[in-house]
């Protein structure tokens, strides 16, 4: 068998499991953190390097939950960062982003006004 390049293994043991290899060798992972919320890490092995971002289905969210956003149209209603992360194909950068993310979507209180 071939060996496993380090970085895949260590999105493996995170959760993350591969959803697409593009022509260009970029490989795309996915991590359902909940129903709601998806981690995805695009890998270019060529440079080494990972682009990090999640969506959270932020219209199903809050209609399983009694609410809606506007028309409650809950197919196309999904919450994203304004900016993805770009790092080094490193368990550690995926694990500080992860841990970011909870961080921010945790902090989130709807009745706050900061």
């Amino acid at each position: 068998m071939a060996d496993v390049h380090p970085f895949h293994a260590d999105m493996e043991a995170l959760g993350f499991r591969v959803m697409q290899e593009g022509r260009r060798g970029v490989v795309q992972y996915a991590l359902s953190a909940t129903r709601y919320l998806t981690y995805w890490v695009h890998w270019d092995a060529a440079d080494s390097s990972a682009l990090f971002t999640w969506e959270l289905d932020i219209g199903q969210f809050m209609h399983d939950h009694g609410l809606q956003i506007g028309t409650n149209e809950t197919l196309n209603l999904f919450l994203f960062p304004q900016n993805d992360a770009r790092g080094a194909a490193d368990v550690t950068f995926v694990a500080q982003e992860l841990d970011r993310v909870e961080s921010i979507l945790g902090a989130i209180k709807l009745t706050d006004e900061g």
